[in-house]
């Protein structure tokens, strides 16, 4: 079993968890265990996916990344796109259902990344082809196990992936594989349907991975101003992202938690 630790308090300018007065009260408690918090389970996550995934031509690592309805904790972005969700000790399982349901359209792989509280009930509750993580505190320290690796997700849904496409990036997709029967003043609802109509699932999965290695990330941070004339959303790509082509054409990794 794999095991990721990093110390509580090891990151320099990093508050220690703080814990309501409920729970600090079962402090004195000598079976009291700390309860982990997003805060404490997402930079250990990060700090492994930075390991593993470190190739900076080719790896991108994005977080809160928005697939239309529901948005990750983690994105991987390489050879496949791959979502990492986080649920602490300090989180419900109410948004689960639809996030499950976001995640099936787009991504290839999921993870789930769960703390003890809540890990009996959301291993029943997603899919089998989601990997499992669990997230505890040993000794002051926040440990990852994994459970279970990810498999290839069975059912990706060609409409959600076509809509993670800009309408210009969608029309240039098209474009390229010779289909013209929409063009510019077609609504992007429009141009949608037809990619995924046109485009079989497994070459617009890499077209969405490559639209979003252009970008240099999700780019679905803000809702831009409703328009068929724009894009559906506003980039949030940072400056200074290579123009290498080959950023945009890697396929090279195909490494996943397994």
């Amino acid at each position: 079993m794999k095991c990721v630790t990093v110390l509580v308090d090891e990151l320099a300018g990093c508050p220690g968890p703080r814990y309501n007065a409920s729970v600090a009260r079962k402090a004195n408690s000598s079976k009291w265990v700390p309860v982990t918090r997003d805060f404490d389970i997402r930079r250990v996550l990060l700090a492994d996916l930075r390991l593993q995934y470190s190739h900076p031509d080719h790896d991108l690592i994005v977080e809160e990344f928005g697939c239309k309805t529901a948005r990750a904790d983690v994105a991987v972005i390489n050879g496949s796109l791959h979502a990492f969700e986080i649920k602490s000790d300090s989180d419900s399982l109410d948004r689960l259902p639809s996030q499950i349901e976001a995640y099936r359209g787009v991504f290839q792989y999921v993870t789930l990344v769960c703390g003890r509280r809540l890990l009996e009930r959301a291993r029943w509750s997603v899919p089998r082809w989601w990997g499992l993580q669990r997230a505890e505190y040993r000794g002051g320290q926040v440990i990852l196990s994994k459970l279970r690796s990810p498999k290839l997700n069975p059912s990706q849904d060609s409409l959600a992936l076509a809509k993670m496409l800009w309408k210009t990036e969608a029309l240039a997709c098209l474009r390229r594989f010779g289909h013209r029967t929409v063009t510019s003043k077609d609504t992007a609802e429009t141009i949608s349907r037809v990619v995924a109509n046109k485009i079989p699932v497994r070459v617009l999965t890499n077209e969405v991975r490559k639209a979003i290695k252009a970008r240099g990330g999700s780019g679905f941070a803000r809702q831009s101003t409703p328009s068929d004339d724009l894009c559906t959303t506003e980039s949030i790509a940072p400056l200074g992202r290579s123009s290498d082509l080959a950023w945009l054409l890697s396929v090279r990794s195909e490494r996943h938690l397994h």
